[in-house]
């Protein structure tokens, strides 16, 4: 019993000097965030302003030719920019005001996931009548959004 708590000690001081989420403090380089993930970033965060924005044409400029929209976990929605033009277009067209928020973030890689709030004025400037929370994936390739995957 005696040489079993100490293995089990060992086992796991070994486990905690290995595993840095067990550390106190994170190094800067466990914080530190690659080029490719700030460039994937800025992407999204470039989606936000023109979405907030409005601005139809920034927006569009920033998704791949043939870009995939899914809804969790694989149910395809639409695909390439044709549909995004129709779906978005129209919403940008007909809201009185549009603001989508990043509450929270995690990146790894090319992989951008957002935990988002979104406002909408669909009646009256001003006036918000709709407002959601969701959790959207973006995947970015050669500085374009590539796959767009929305958690409800």
């Amino acid at each position: 019993m005696k040489y079993l708590l100490v293995l089990i000690v060992l086992i796991y001081s070994v486990s905690g000097l290995a595993n840095p989420a067990l550390d106190e403090e994170a190094s800067e380089y466990q914080l530190a965030k690659t080029e490719q993930e700030l460039a994937a970033e800025a992407v999204v965060d470039k989606l936000i302003m023109a979405y907030n924005a409005q601005n139809i044409r920034q927006f569009i400029e920033l998704y791949a030719e043939d870009v995939e929209f899914y809804m969790y976990p694989q149910t395809l929605m639409f695909k390439g920019k044709e549909k995004l033009i129709e779906r978005y277009g129209l919403m940008f067209k007909k809201m009185h005001c549009l603001k989508a928020t990043s509450i929270k973030r995690v990146t790894h890689g090319s992989i951008v996931i957002d935990h988002e709030t979104s406002e909408i004025c669909s009646t009256e400037p001003g006036v918000v009548d709709k407002r959601s929370e969701f959790v959207t994936s973006y995947q970015i390739e050669e500085g374009k959004i590539k796959k767009v995957v929305f958690f409800r």
